[in-house]
């Protein structure tokens, strides 16, 4: 398993017995809840700070996703904005975009080290300190709209798939190697033809969405009240 330092901010395990095994919501998890942009490695994460408790989070965000979501990709906002009603309403644009609601930041770190295969993570699955991922949380996401604004009108192409993430849940749904050419898109037009060669689907409304089967968080805003105490739970 990799031990190096990733997504959950921690340093690496050493090789060797562990001697004590100490359970991760113990453990400081990275970036504290002002933190807008993080970089881990190539890639770069936004982070959003609802009223409504947890974080919201869009990793691998791309240009295409700053200008959908009003961000200057040259001078990017590092921190969150200190206003709470433009903070929330950058948080359901992040959701319209398939970025994740966690029920909390350490939930957050925990599923990025499962997907790192980091020892502490897998541990604390083993042991039973923490759930294991539901399908929310597992998802390779990706969503283009063919107005380039938003879901009214015009509707949404949605790609989703399960992820290898301590094992797989749906053979059949498995992530296709070429869905990282969405990354190249330069436009919401080319977002959607991309889409739509990967296997993605299209819905008139969010709501259509979520009748069809839907497991990501884009109308999460809409039908929950909080972010603590099982948004994520299957």
């Amino acid at each position: 398993m990799r031990t190096k330092e990733s997504a959950t901010g921690r340093p690496p395990v050493p090789r060797g017995p562990l001697i004590q095994y100490q359970p991760s919501r113990n453990v400081n998890r990275g970036p504290p809840p002002t933190r807008r942009m993080n970089f881990i490695e190539s890639e770069v994460g936004l982070w959003g700070w609802p009223s409504r408790g947890g974080v919201i989070v869009l990793r691998h965000a791309t240009a295409l996703d700053f200008d959908f979501l009003g961000l200057d990709p040259v001078d990017p906002p590092m921190l969150r904005d200190r206003d709470q009603d433009a903070e929330d309403a950058l948080c359901q644009r992040l959701l319209l975009l398939g970025a994740k609601w966690f029920d909390s930041d350490q939930r957050r770190g925990f599923i990025a080290g499962l997907t790192e295969d980091d020892d502490r993570d897998v541990l604390a699955l083993t042991y039973g300190e923490e759930p294991p991922p539901t399908a929310i949380e597992r998802r390779w996401v990706s969503v283009a709209y063919p107005d380039g604004r938003g879901p009214e009108g015009g509707g949404l192409w949605v790609a989703e798939f399960d992820t290898v993430m301590h094992g797989v849940l749906e053979e059949e749904n498995q992530v296709p190697p070429n869905a990282p050419q969405v990354h190249l898109a330069r436009n919401m037009a080319e977002k959607v033809e991309v889409l739509k060669r990967i296997g993605g689907k299209f819905y008139a409304s969010l709501e259509e969405y979520e009748r069809g089967g839907g497991k990501a968080c884009l109308n999460s805003w809409a039908t929950k009240t909080t972010g603590e105490g099982g948004l994520t739970k299957a």
